[in-house]
């Protein structure tokens, strides 16, 4: 039985609250965050920053819409539980539940590193919300202090800020992108509601450089053995991303000056999708893709008949290839079914 009360995370007055003492679980439906589920035992998610999760849960939110049903919720369970809980209601032929965890390492890694990309990340968001070009967006208070990521509390502490610092936070991320030229409106609060706002004519331009800079929404992040034994599957696995109309990122073909693990991470964020090769077991492949399902990314699964999965995984879906002939076209036919 459902009750009605704050929201935990962003403080919304009535968000949907169901607790689960048999999993030490409560879980939340609220307009702003989204489904989420967190365990009652505080110290399983104390080390959690509650101001980035909550911008992590308004950016990233699974909440159902017209004629659509959403299953996902993010969840701080471990991600063995999600994996068990997943396997479960799959033999049972269950659709209802799809837990997708979250930790202190998947937020901060998705948390913006600097205010040039809270900005750019602002103005995609504006973007993905409105439906056509042009449109005046309504937002609630509590979605703008997610969407220009403020901080809620006191350092480190628990104490919250006052109302009145939020609101000097995100007017102070709108006026920036009002007086750059990238939005019009946002300029004053009326009740529980920003008045409107839309992305300028300039904005969009900006909004084109950045996809077209980032390749956002085409890039695909594939994770396998890399090696000179592997150079078919490699060229097999980018033709059918290619032909599918994606672009294939392959850490290694990629010039940059970071430690590769960050930079690996970045990618797999800004990725569409993650293609992950399993054949050889590569202990980097298993991470890649645990690491894109925590973030709640659609991973393909391929991998040679005859080579034994992880447990874990071994009930996904997966495109098992006799011949890296094969991959090409069954690669694209699965992006084209499931992706796009």
């Amino acid at each position: 039985m459902s009750d009605i009360k704050d929201c935990q995370i962003c403080g919304y007055k009535e968000a949907s609250f169901e607790a689960d003492y048999d999993v030490d679980t409560a879980f939340y439906t609220c307009p702003v965050c989204g489904r989420y589920q967190l365990t009652i035992n505080y110290a399983l998610h104390r080390n959690i920053d509650k101001s980035k999760l909550a911008s992590y849960l308004f950016y990233k939110r699974f909440k159902s819409s017209f004629g659509k049903i959403e299953y996902r919720y993010h969840t701080t369970l471990p991600k063995e539980k999600c994996d068990e809980y997943i396997a479960e209601k799959e033999k049972e032929g269950l659709q209802h539940g799809h837990p997708v965890h979250m930790d202190e390492d998947i937020i901060n890694s998705w948390y913006p590193k600097s205010f040039a990309e809270k900005i750019d990340m602002i103005l995609l968001k504006l973007d993905e919300i409105g439906e056509y070009i042009g449109q005046k967006i309504k937002l609630s208070k509590y979605e703008w202090f997610g969407l220009t990521f403020v901080e809620r509390y006191r350092g480190n502490t628990n104490e919250k800020l006052d109302e009145n610092i939020l609101i000097n936070q995100a007017f102070f991320m709108m006026n920036y992108l009002r007086e750059s030229g990238y939005i019009d409106g946002g300029a004053s609060v009326g009740g529980d509601y920003l008045s409107d706002i839309s992305i300028t004519a300039e904005g969009y331009q900006r909004i084109d450089r950045l996809r077209r800079n980032s390749g956002e929404g085409r890039n695909v992040l594939v994770a396998m053995k890399f090696g000179e034994d592997t150079m078919n599957l490699r060229n097999a696995i980018k033709m059918g991303i290619r032909d599918a109309g994606y672009n294939p990122i392959l850490i290694d073909e990629v010039e940059h000056n970071e430690l590769i693990t960050p930079e690996l991470l970045s990618y797999i964020r800004n990725s569409r999708f993650v293609v992950v090769d399993l054949t050889h077991k590569n202990n980097g492949a298993y991470f890649e893709e645990g690491y894109a399902m925590g973030l709640g990314k659609p991973v393909i699964q391929l991998c040679k008949n005859g080579t034994e999965l992880h447990f874990d995984i071994a009930q996904k879906n997966t495109i098992m290839w006799d011949s890296e002939d094969d991959i090409p076209l069954r690669l694209k036919n699965r992006i084209k079914a499931t992706i796009d």
